[in-house]
C-alpha cells in the first residue's frame, strides 16, 4: 500500500511503541515474541508490557512461533534474536532504503536457517514462526510478513488489514473456493502455507514485501498475532483502538482475554510523537 501524505520533517522522525505480550488464559507458555529495535522478549517471560519512544531509523516486529511444547518458544526467540541484526544492518547503512531488500532477505533465510538447526538438533520435524515487521525510515514505513500474523493501519478512524495471510485458506479463497467469510471460519485459516523454518532444505524463502506507507501525523499502525484477531472483529479492534488512544495495546490484549483468551496473544501499536 503506497499512501500519500503530508508528513512532518524527516529531521526528529520519533515515534511511540505501545507493546504488550501475554501468554493468555489457556496456554502455559508464551510462544509469541517481537522486536522492537534491540530489545525482545527473554525466554523465561510469559507476559510483557511496556511504553518506548525511538527516533527513526526504527525496526518493529511480532513473532507468533509454533511446533509444540518449547519449540514454538525457541523458534519465536530465535526469530526475535535475528531480527537485532536485520535493525543493525539498517542503522549502520547511510542509505538503508537502497539496500532494505537485501538485508530482510538475510533476515529471513538466516532465521529460517538457524531454526531449521535448533529443530534437527532436537529431532523435531515441524516447527517454525510467523513474522510481521515494519521498517520506519525517513517519514516511510516497509511492511513486510511471513505467515498469519498481521498489520493493520488505523487512518482517520478506520482500520485496514495491510498485511496479507498466507494460509491455505486464503490460497482456497483466490481459487474462488471459498468466500472470504468462508475462508476466515475455515479450519484452513490457520493453516500456513509460509512462515521462517518452512524452508527445510534451505534453498531459500521468500518475505511478502508490501507497498511502503508514507506516515500521517495520526496514522496508528497495529502489528499482532492471531491470539488477537481470532478473539476480536476487525470493528472491535477499530473502536478499541479509537476509544483507548494513550493505551490501546493493554486494551486490546485485556478485552482478548474477556472473550477467552484462548491464545498467546501479542500486539504493538504505533504512532508517531
Amino acid at each position: 500500500m503506497d499512501t500519500n501524505g503530508k508528513s512532518k520533517s524527516k529531521a526528529g522522525e520519533r515515534y511511540r511503541v505501545f507493546l504488550v505480550t501475554h501468554k493468555g488464559l489457556v496456554r502455559d507458555n508464551n510462544e509469541d515474541n517481537f522486536t522492537i529495535n534491540n530489545i525482545s522478549k527473554k525466554l523465561e517471560y510469559k507476559n510483557v508490557k511496556f511504553v518506548s519512544e525511538h527516533n527513526a531509523p526504527m525496526f518493529a516486529a511480532v513473532f507468533d512461533g509454533m511446533g509444540g511444547e518449547s519449540k514454538g518458544e525457541y523458534a519465536s526467540f530465535i526469530s526475535a534474536k535475528t531480527a537485532k541484526q536485520l535493525y543493525s544492518d539498517i542503522i549502520h547503512n547511510p542509505e538503508p532504503e537502497t539496500r532494505l531488500e537485501e538485508f530482510v532477505g538475510k533476515f529471513v533465510q538466516t532465521a529460517n536457517n538457524d531454526i531449521r538447526t535448533f529443530l534437527e538438533e532436537n529431532k523435531c520435524q515441524t516447527g517454525g514462526s510467523t513474522v510481521v515487521a515494519l521498517v520506519f525510515i525517513n517519514g516511510v514505513v516497509y511492511p513486510f510478513s511471513l505467515g498469519d500474523s498481521r498489520i493493520y493501519l488505523l487512518r482517520n478512524g478506520v482500520l485496514t488489514q495491510i498485511s496479507k495471510d498466507q494460509t491455505l485458506a486464503m490460497k482456497k479463497y483466490e481459487a474462488n473456493i471459498y468466500t472470504l467469510e468462508e475462508a476466515e471460519k475455515s479450519l484452513d485459516s490457520h493453516k500456513l502455507t509460509s512462515f521462517l523454518g518452512v524452508d527445510y532444505y534451505r534453498q531459500g524463502l521468500s518475505p511478502q514485501l508490501f507497498e511502503r506507507i508514507v506516515m500521517q501525523d495520526t496514522d496508528k499502525l497495529l502489528l499482532c498475532s492471531d491470539g488477537l484477531y481470532d478473539e476480536l472483529s476487525l470493528q472491535e479492534i477499530q473502536n478499541i483502538m479509537l476509544i483507548y488512544p494513550d493505551q490501546p495495546a493493554f486494551k486490546l490484549v485485556q478485552a482478548a482475554l474477556n472473550h477467552g483468551g484462548n491464545d498467546n496473544v501479542t500486539c504493538a501499536v504505533i504512532e508517531r510523537v
